[in-house]
């Protein structure tokens, strides 16, 4: 089980990966991912961009992360600890439900962090809707702490903001 950069080959392996994601959420009721994000044009632009990793199992891609260095100017209201160093973001981190519980979303953060702190960056960022309490739970077992809050129109509940600085 390697984790590959995703091309546009996978385009649509990739559609489908979110399109079960977001069926999930919407099942539990969270309204994290809708029609409008993340949407198509959001997944060609990762994968155009050479930011977009995945886990693929008998040609079907089975998680999906966006590693790059793109924040969103939300943050710059926020007390990050990471200020003198190069910070870069995660994004889109997506198991498909059938496979939680692997492990899959653990081995992608750490293939992310490693990627990161490889090219030079000094901390990884990331925010996670409030109530997805199992992606809050990975990344603080995985050492993210929360620096704040943040809010994204058309959604109930805010985004937690979390960072890890490497040592």
């Amino acid at each position: 089980m390697e984790i590959q950069k995703v091309s546009i080959e996978d385009y649509s392996a990739i559609l489908t990966l979110f399109k079960e994601v977001k069926a999930e959420l919407n099942k539990q009721r969270n309204d994290q991912w809708k029609w409008l994000y993340p949407n198509r044009s959001t997944h060609k632009t990762d994968i155009k961009n050479g930011t977009m990793y995945g886990i693929k199992e008998n040609n079907s891609y089975v998680a999906a992360i966006t590693l790059d260095d793109l924040q969103s100017e939300k943050y710059k209201t926020l007390n990050w600890k990471d200020n003198e160093g190069k910070a870069c973001c995660i994004h889109r981190l997506a198991v498909h439900p059938k496979q939680q519980g692997r492990g899959l979303g653990k081995k992608l953060l750490h293939y992310a962090e490693h990627l990161a702190h490889n090219q030079g960056y000094t901390s990884v960022r990331i925010d996670v809707y409030q109530t997805n309490a199992a992606a809050v739970a990975l990344y603080e077992k995985n050492g993210y702490e929360k620096v704040g809050e943040v809010r994204y129109p058309l959604r109930k509940h805010s985004y937690i903001s979390m960072e890890k600085q490497f040592t």
